[in-house]
């Protein structure tokens, strides 16, 4: 085995590792809470804005 494949599996390695860092830390930005918390809450709505076909004037046949 080349010795330098082990320097190409540690650079990989560390970019993947700043990788996951920058995205965790761009997911916990205070300015994203709000749009997550609209987004969390979702599925809890009991009739989401143009779900309904009949509103749009569509017909299921």
């Amino acid at each position: 085995m080349n010795p330098i494949w082990g320097h190409v599996v540690g650079v990989v390695t560390v970019i993947l590792m700043v990788t996951f860092i920058g995205i965790w830390v761009w997911a916990w930005r205070k300015r994203h809470k709000s749009v997550f918390s609209r987004m969390a809450k979702l599925p809890m709505e009991d009739d989401p804005a143009g779900s309904d076909m009949s509103q749009r004037g569509g017909s299921s046949t």
